[in-house]
C-alpha cells in the first residue's frame, strides 16, 4: 500500500458522509493518513475496512484502533451484526466501504487546482503514462500512477498522494467491466485525458470491440461534459471518429493521410530501436528510442503530443524520449529486446490480447536481418466466447510472418485444429516446447515470446537465455 498524509477533520467527514454516519467521533479530531492495510497502521490514521474476494478487513477493525488509528470506516451490515462492541468504537458507518474510499479520494482531489491527465486505453497505458511523466517532469512537479495502480483501489490511493507541491498528476485508469471508466473519471475529475487505442481487451465482460469502445470512450464523454482536453489518436480508426464530437482536442498520428497536430514517421535500426521524426507546421525533430518495438514508437507519439501541448521545450521532449527505458526488474517484459549469442530475443511476456499480440508479430516482421523468425505464443486469456476465433486470427497472421510457430495453452490447441501448416507446433508442456525450440534456433534468429500474464511465458525466456549462458 502507498502511504499518504491526507488529513480529514470531523467537519469534513460529516460533510462527506453525513452526520448520522459518524459514531463516537469527537468534534475536534483530525485524522492523518488514510490506510486500507491493517498491517501498516500509523498513529492517527483513518482506516477503511475494504472487503475483497479472499479477505474482509472488518476482522481487523479493533486491532487497527488499538494500534493507533483514530477511527475506521465500516459497512453498515458489519456494524449492525457487531453492535455489542461496535457501539463503543469511533466509526463511520456506510453502505459500501469501497465507495467511501472513492468519496474520500474525490474530496481530497478537489483540494488542489493542479492539472490531472487520465490515461486510458486497451494497450500501452502504463508505458504511455511513464513516457508522459518523463516528459512533463522536465517542466512540472509531477505525481504519476505507481506501477499499475489503475483500478478502483489503486486510483484513490494515487489521488490521496496529492499535495500542495504537485503541479501535474498523470493518473492511469483501467477497466475490467462496463462502468469502471465512468467511476474512475468521476473520482479523478481529469482536466485532460488520452485513450491510447481501442482493442480487444477483457471480452468476457465487454463481449466485443464495440463494447470496449463504448467503455473506453466514456472518458471522452466525461471530458466533453467538463470542457476538458482530449488527446486523440488518429492512427486508431475508431478513435478518430470522435474528432467531430470533441470541442477541445490535440490530435496525433503516424499515418500521413491524417494531418494532425503532431505527426511522426517511424523507422528502425537493426536492433529494433525506433528512430522517430516528429513534425508539424512549427517543429521538426528526431529522437532515437532506447526501448525497442512498434509499441514504444506509438506510445512515444502520444507522450510527445502531451509535452508539446503543455509547452515542454522540444529539446526536453527529445531528451526524455531518448533516455526512457522500460522496467525489466520483474523478469517479464513489455517488448524487452535482448541479444544473446547473436540471437535476438523479443520478450513481450507482460500480457497479451489480440491487438497487442498482432503488434508484437508486426515487430517480429521488422526483423528483416534475421536468418529465422520464430514466434513462441501462449494463450490470450479473458476473451470469452470470442477466444477461439481470435486465436485463429492470430495464427493466420503468425503464419505470414514467422518461419516457425511454437504454441502453448488450451486455446491455441483448439485453434490449431483449423490449420494443417507445418510451421505450427503445439505443446502441452513448456519442457517439450523448449526442447523443440532450441533445435530450431539458428545464429541471427529473432525469437518473439508472448502470452497472457497467467501463461507465465517469461519462464521460456529465462530457459532460452540459460541455454546460451551454459
Amino acid at each position: 500500500m502507498l502511504k499518504n498524509k491526507a488529513k480529514f477533520t470531523e467537519i469534513e467527514l460529516a460533510a462527506i458522509f453525513g452526520n448520522d454516519a459518524l459514531k463516537n467521533i469527537e468534534t475536534d479530531i483530525e485524522t492523518i493518513g488514510v490506510s486500507i492495510d491493517s498491517r501498516e497502521i500509523e498513529k492517527d490514521n483513518l482506516f477503511i475496512a475494504l472487503v475483497g474476494e479472499n479477505f474482509d478487513a472488518h476482522s481487523k477493525i479493533q486491532e487497527t484502533l488499538e494500534n493507533g488509528a483514530t477511527l475506521a470506516i465500516v459497512n453498515k451490515d458489519w456494524y449492525e451484526n457487531n453492535l455489542a462492541i461496535a457501539k463503543y468504537m469511533p466509526l463511520i458507518v456506510v453502505s459500501d466501504t469501497l465507495k467511501a474510499f472513492h468519496k474520500l479520494a474525490r474530496f481530497h482531489r478537489f483540494r488542489y487546482d493542479c492539472n490531472i491527465l487520465a490515461v486510458a486505453g486497451s494497450n500501452g497505458k502504463t508505458t504511455t503514462k511513464e513516457m508522459i511523466s518523463a516528459i512533463l517532469s522536465k517542466k512540472f512537479k509531477i505525481l504519476k500512477t505507481h506501477k499499475n495502480f489503475n483500478n478502483q483501489i489503486g486510483v484513490p490511493q494515487m489521488l490521496l498522494q496529492l499535495n500542495d507541491d504537485i503541479e501535474f498528476a498523470i493518473i492511469e485508469i483501467g477497466t475490467n467491466y462496463p462502468g469502471e471508466i465512468l467511476i474512475l473519471s468521476e473520482m479523478i475529475s481529469p482536466t485532460a485525458g488520452i485513450i491510447t487505442n481501442i482493442g480487444k481487451e477483457h471480452l468476457e465482460g465487454f463481449i466485443d470491440i464495440d463494447g470496449v469502445e463504448l467503455e473506453e470512450t466514456t472518458l471522452l464523454g466525461y471530458l466533453k461534459k467538463m470542457e476538458g482536453l482530449a488527446f486523440l489518436n488518429n492512427d486508431d480508426e475508431r478513435l478518430r471518429n470522435y474528432f467531430w464530437i470533441l470541442d477541445s482536442k490535440f490530435t496525433y498520428a503516424s499515418l500521413d493521410e491524417f494531418k494532425s497536430n503532431l505527426n511522426a514517421k517511424i523507422d528502425f535500426d537493426t536492433e529494433l530501436h525506433p528512430i522517430m521524426n516528429f513534425y508539424n507546421d512549427e517543429i521538426n525533430f528526431t529522437a532515437k528510442l532506447q526501448s525497442q518495438g512498434l509499441n514504444f514508437a506509438y506510445n512515444a507519439i502520444a507522450a510527445a503530443s502531451v509535452g508539446l501541448h503543455y509547452k515542454v521545450p522540444v529539446d526536453d521532449i527529445q531528451d526524455a524520449l531518448e533516455h526512457y527505458t522500460s522496467d525489466s526488474s520483474a523478469g517479464y517484459g513489455r517488448m524487452l529486446v535482448e541479444k544473446v549469442n547473436d540471437v535476438l530475443i523479443l520478450n513481450d511476456t507482460y500480457n497479451a490480447n489480440p491487438d497487442s499480440m498482432s503488434l508484437a508479430l508486426k515487430t517480429l516482421q521488422k526483423c528483416q536481418f534475421a536468418s529465422k523468425k520464430i514466434a513462441i505464443l501462449g494463450d490470450m486469456l479473458e476473451l470469452g466466447d470470442a477466444s477461439i476465433s481470435e486465436h485463429i486470427e492470430i495464427l493466420k497472421q503468425a503464419t505470414e510472418i514467422a518461419d516457425s510457430i511454437f504454441l502453448f495453452g488450451n486455446e491455441f490447441k483448439q485453434a490449431t485444429a483449423q490449420f494443417s501448416n507445418p510451421k505450427i507446433n503445439h505443446f502441452d508442456n513448456k519442457i517439450d516446447l523448449l526442447q523443440n525450440v532450441i533445435s530450431e534456433i539458428k545464429l541471427q534468429s529473432a525469437i518473439l515470446i508472448k502470452g497472457s500474464r497467467g501463461m507465465k511465458m517469461e519462464e521460456i525466456v529465462e530457459k532460452i537465455k540459460d541455454y546460451y549462458r551454459d
